[in-house]
């Protein structure tokens, strides 16, 4: 079995254990950013166009009403990507909200600049400061962009870059609430900051090219952060997990990768599994051989083809910067229905961003999942469960259910959540986790997960933009939802989204 099978296994949520977990020990909650001391740092609040300004005691400046270039560009980039949005006077600490939803508020993904040759920013490595919304110089020269070419065996998307975002996963911050599964749901999270990046960066004029690509050795040492250097039961604090370089418009014929393999077969199996799924996931110095992608789902017969109520520009590409900036993971809904239109617009924003005007389709190795969609109130469109075909946005029923069942199966499976038994649809991804391994090693567990939360992201913030609710859950009983969906129990469900009225 591999790791990545063993650590799927052994965090799975069942109805017998779930009432297992000892309890959060409140005074070692992790703090969810890193602290910087600097003396001098990049000061980037002065170019938000937003009204009040949090960071420069609620004026708004010349520098807002800038273009988006040099600085104006970083700053924008950044804060629409994972930055801090709202604050809410709590104890022990305020409670910052940021600009991408995480599990429990405990937002694991920390954020590195790379520039090279960039607009009035010198070369270098700097850490992000979200909480005030600066740069932190971290490491001066050239160096860093040729440290990130390298780490990326030599991607055109890196070479060619004048900014690069590495997303990185602090993991004691989840692990401190949800223990091994939190490795789950650091991925997810930085899935949704990823896909905010791709989006934010469509809406400020650039191109962003995700992947996850690269020698994660190099990679750590330009960060000085070294999980694999950890004795082996000892937790790893912090593991790269992806970059986001930003592109100049247009397309790119040279060589570049989203995914690659890691060595296949791992057998470290060994606890703690989170640290082992990570470790066996690591890529080496020289690039592997790529994998031949996931083949197409086939187009499904017989079933409902949603793109005949697709909108001419989704409403979500009017002005994606201000549904970011407001946005919020819904916590009530009214038991309503939602019309087989409005599902339609955000399944296409999510699986074709391009042709609803939100920017290219950012993945990784998107066609390893499968996404299927439990319907308890949409008009126009039968209760049950049905699967989507991507390409063709087509729903086939898989099993017909009445919405009361549905409601109540729903529910069950989001362990007990009205949030899945209130909500109208109820979207699921999920994947052969033994075919991706087989494909494309323990690594595939990463991409999986960071796809996931990048289809998830999307899925969010297109409800919001037409008024709907939207929530991420990460909580779920595995083995119920695969029966409920009719796949075998091996299969990994990966995300869950529900959608529906807000209450």
């Amino acid at each position: 079995m591999s790791t990545a099978v063993a650590y799927h296994e052994a965090t799975k949520y069942r109805p017998a254990t779930l009432g297992e977990h000892p309890g959060l020990d409140w005074a070692r909650q992790p703090v969810p950013f890193k602290r910087y001391d600097c003396l001098d740092p990049i000061e980037l609040g002065a170019y938000l166009p937003i009204a009040p300004n949090p960071f420069t005691d609620g004026e708004v400046g010349a520098e807002a009403a800038s273009d988006a270039t040099g600085l104006a560009l970083i700053s924008r980039w950044l804060f629409f990507t994972h930055g801090v949005t709202a604050t809410i006077a709590a104890q022990p600490r305020p409670l910052h909200l940021r600009a991408a939803p995480s599990a429990g508020g405990l937002y694991p993904t920390e954020l590195y600049l790379v520039a090279h040759q960039a607009e009035r920013i010198a070369d270098g490595l700097y850490g992000y400061d979200p909480q005030r919304h600066r740069l932190i110089p971290l490491w001066p020269g050239a160096e860093a962009h040729a440290a990130v070419v390298e780490a990326g065996y030599g991607s055109a998307a890196l070479t060619g870059s004048d900014l690069c975002l590495i997303a990185t996963g602090v993991f004691e911050r989840s692990r401190w609430r949800y223990r091994e599964r939190g490795y789950r749901r650091v991925l997810l999270d930085t899935g949704h900051v990823l896909g905010n990046a791709a989006l934010a960066g469509h809406a400020l004029g650039r191109r962003v090219h995700v992947t996850s690509a690269f020698c994660d050795e190099l990679l750590e040492r330009l960060l000085r952060i070294d999980p694999a250097a950890s004795a082996e039961d000892e937790p790893s604090d912090e593991g790269a997990l992806a970059i986001a370089s930003l592109l100049r418009p247009g397309a790119s014929d040279r060589p570049h990768w989203t995914a690659l393999p890691s060595t296949t077969g791992s057998k470290d199996a060994a606890p703690p599994l989170a640290n082992a799924v990570h470790r066996a996931g690591r890529l080496p110095a020289q690039r592997p051989r790529p994998s031949p992608p996931a083949e197409a789902e086939p187009n499904a017969l017989g079933g409902d083809p949603l793109r005949d109520a697709e909108p001419e520009l989704a409403a979500l590409a009017g002005d994606p910067l201000a549904t970011i900036l407001t946005r919020r993971s819904t916590r009530r809904y009214r038991r309503d229905t939602i019309t087989r239109a409005q599902l339609a617009e955000v399944l296409l924003v999510a699986e074709d961003p391009a042709v609803a005007g939100c920017g290219p389709a950012s993945a990784l190795d998107r066609g390893r999942l499968s996404t299927f969609v439990a319907v308890a109130g949409v008009d126009g469109i039968a209760s049950g469960v049905h699967s989507l075909t991507p390409g063709s946005l087509t729903l086939r029923p898989v099993r017909r259910l009445d919405d009361a069942t549905a409601r109540n199966a729903c529910r069950f499976l989001c362990l007990g959540q009205d949030l899945g038994g209130d909500a109208a649809a109820v979207v699921v991804h999920t994947a052969d986790l033994g075919a991706a391994v087989a494909a494309m090693g323990d690594r595939a567990y990463r991409t999986l997960h960071l796809d996931a939360g990048i289809l998830g992201q999307r899925l969010n913030l297109a409800a919001l933009a037409l008024g709907l609710g939207a929530s991420g859950i990460g909580g779920f009983f595995d083995e119920q939802v695969t029966d409920l969906l009719g796949l075998p129990r091996k299969h990994a469900i990966v995300y869950v989204t529900t959608l529906g009225i807000p209450a």
